[in-house]
């Protein structure tokens, strides 16, 4: 985006009361005060994002619970050349802050004060406990906690696991969302 268009589109977003929400955006979500998406994330539908979370460079999926104070994706700095300081190492070096995105699965629900590093994937359904620190990826609905965060335990058996994961139910509109949430409930109990 060059920065002419950037310029604008930060304008029409502090017009529009959407003021640090700059990324590619689904539908239903809910922010709250002092969020902040940079232009390279990439949000789904129906996610909640707390307060004075900060989301770069990454990607969501549908129906996350984003706690309080939460980072996301947010810069690589150089620390094998002479400097740290992004406006000499990129552009002596061509560092960039940015390398791969960090991705987030489906129906995760991300504890107060989480930190996920870039290049780090999530997977569906995986619950973050508050103050961890993700440097490594987390399976499917798997509990992590700690800093560096350690898989504790996992929410379901593997075959129940399995028939969440079949259902794809994260990704249909609420309405249909509920009503196959209800049949696994059942299926699964």
């Amino acid at each position: 985006m060059n920065l002419f268009f950037k310029v604008i589109f930060r304008i029409s977003r502090i017009l529009t009361g959407k003021l640090g929400v700059y990324g590619k955006i689904g539908k239903n979500n809910k922010y709250t005060k002092g969020v902040f998406i940079s232009e390279d994330a990439t949000i789904g539908n129906n996610n909640y994002i707390g307060p004075y979370s900060m989301l770069n460079n990454t990607i969501i999926g549908n129906y996350c619970s984003i706690g309080p104070g939460v980072k996301i994706g947010q810069g690589n700095h150089s620390y094998d050349y002479i400097t740290t300081y992004q406006k000499i190492s990129g552009e002596l070096i061509r560092h960039s802050l940015n390398t791969s995105p960090a991705i987030i699965g489906n129906d995760v629900w991300l504890g107060a004060n989480v930190v996920i590093l870039q290049g780090v994937k999530i997977g569906d359904g995986a619950v973050i406990g508050a103050n961890a620190v993700v440097t490594y990826d987390i399976p499917d609905y798997a509990i992590a906690v700690g800093v560096p965060a350690k898989v504790i335990k996992y929410r379901f058996c593997p075959e129940t696991i399995e028939i969440i994961k079949g259902s794809n139910w994260f990704d249909n509109d609420i309405s249909e969302a509920k009503k196959v949430v209800k049949i696994l409930e059942e299926q699964c109990y």
